[in-house]
């Protein structure tokens, strides 16, 4: 993956969530997922468009041909937009490693916007959707 330009994310077991777009956030490596349907993580608040791709399953075949198409300034505005993301992803908040203070990022992130915040953020905005509906 650290070597990798892109990343393929696809459904998980039983075509469940998948965690593969994580790593391949860490590492730099903008995200593939396969599935126009598929409904990415926290997308109601994560800017993925900006940072990832979707391609349809029946493009599958026409994959190297199409990420071939992304221009190098493309691609680079695309890793810039995954400094933003991928601390929103990791749940630093909870203290899970007790070899770390609670809050405090293990990966040098600030821990504030972690997908603690996130997820919040996530339901506020259905309760405000439910709410002026």
């Amino acid at each position: 993956m650290a070597d990798s330009e892109f990343c393929l994310s696809p459904l998980g077991t039983n075509e469940g969530d998948s965690d593969r777009f994580l790593p391949a956030l860490l590492y730099g490596c903008i995200p593939v997922f396969s599935l126009a349907d598929e409904a990415r993580p926290f997308e109601e608040v994560v800017p993925w468009d900006s940072c990832s791709l979707r391609v349809h399953e029946t493009d599958l075949p026409r994959l190297h041909t199409i990420l071939a198409n992304i221009s190098r300034a493309q691609r680079a505005s695309m890793r810039r937009a995954m400094c933003g993301v991928w601390p929103a992803m990791l749940w630093t908040r909870l203290g899970f490693a007790s070899s770390r203070p609670r809050g405090e990022g293990y990966l040098g992130e600030s821990g504030r916007a972690d997908a603690l915040a996130t997820f919040m953020a996530v339901l506020r905005r259905r309760v405000e959707a439910d709410a002026s509906t």
